[in-house]
């Protein structure tokens, strides 16, 4: 058992929800630094698809657990956790304050314990999305094509199922793509114990979640006027998403990837680049909803209407300053 050490801000929520402008807001006012908390984020190279801070925002606030991985290399929560520690000494010792900020549950869970959060439940809907990734254009199952994403993204899984057993296969994807970590990392990591950091989350969320997703689709058509597609198609030259590379399953680029290689229009590749960020995003406000000792912000009202920034900021701040006072008394 260990005690907590070192005690941390964090404000977590789906894409899209405001976590950028709320982070830099509150670690200005704290004088804290950013230590991101998204597992694509880690990655060189993926910048615009990620929604990574530009390089004005990060001189603003100092960010840590960005580009710190190149594309391809393994990356666990555990490895995750190596890093945060190693950041949270460094700050701890000059008392600089830390504010975790991401969209990556199973990170924050593991920063709190030394295990992984319950395994995700199975959603039927996620499972048939998986299912029709790899049939082909009659609607026949490749049970080889499945078996080998499996292989790529969990081979000891892959080691123990056998491609027949389609519902076993199905659901150790399913599982990775929900909790970005192996499920034969997270049966083996079952003993819970305390971990080093005490977290006071706020977590963003909508009222409404159309609110939300018209939220989604302006960040998707920002980031293709951005240049997400230039870099996409850079990425590809350099050979980054040859294999079955992390890269090439990304939300962003794998979209975008399908039009440059000529299976989509670039407007069918931009659709599905919406549907998916939206799918995505209905994922991490289930695993958002079970921390229950998170503080829940709105960034709308009953109405659906968007709060003013402004608004949004001075309720984060408050919470956060009056937790802080309880915790030091």
């Amino acid at each position: 058992m260990h005690n907590p050490i070192y005690t941390a801000l964090a404000i977590t929520g789906p894409t899209a929800s405001g976590k950028t402008a709320l982070s830099l807001a509150v670690a200005k006012h704290f004088s804290a630094h950013i230590l991101s908390c998204d597992s694509m984020q880690i990655y060189r190279k993926m910048n615009i698809g990620t929604a990574k801070a530009t390089a004005e925002e990060q001189a603003e606030v100092p960010h840590h657990l960005i580009d710190i991985v190149d594309v391809g290399e393994p990356f666990s929560s555990s490895r995750y956790l190596e890093e945060a520690l190693m950041v949270a000494e460094e700050l701890s010792r000059k008392g600089i304050p830390l504010l975790f900020v991401g969209g990556t549950g199973l990170y924050l869970d593991t920063l709190r314990a030394y295990t992984l959060p319950e395994v995700p439940k199975s959603d039927p809907g996620h499972i048939e999305d998986i299912r029709a990734r790899f049939c082909d254009e009659n609607g026949e199952l490749s049970l080889d094509a499945l078996h080998d994403y499996l292989e790529s993204i969990d081979s000891e899984s892959a080691g123990k199922i056998h491609k027949n057993n389609v519902r076993r296969v199905l659901r150790a994807i399913e599982i990775y793509e929900c909790a970005d970590l192996a499920k034969s990392e997270l049966d083996r990591r079952s003993r819970e114990t305390q971990g080093p950091f005490s977290i006071v989350e706020i977590t963003l969320d909508a009222h409404n979640r159309q609110t939300l997703y018209d939220r989604i689709d302006m960040r998707v058509d920002k980031m293709l006027e951005e240049g997400l597609l230039d870099e996409v198609r850079a990425m590809r030259d350099e050979g980054l998403f040859d294999g079955d590379s992390t890269a090439r399953q990304a939300i962003g680029y794998k979209e975008m990837l399908s039009y440059l290689e000529g299976e989509s229009t670039l407007e069918e590749a931009t659709e599905l680049l919406k549907r998916s960020s939206r799918r995505y995003a209905k994922r991490q406000l289930t695993w958002f909803r079970a921390h229950k000792e998170a503080y829940v912000l709105y960034i709308d009202d009953e109405n659906g209407m968007l709060r003013d920034i402004d608004d949004i900021v001075h309720e984060a701040i408050l919470y956060f300053e009056n937790q802080i006072c309880k915790r030091t008394q």
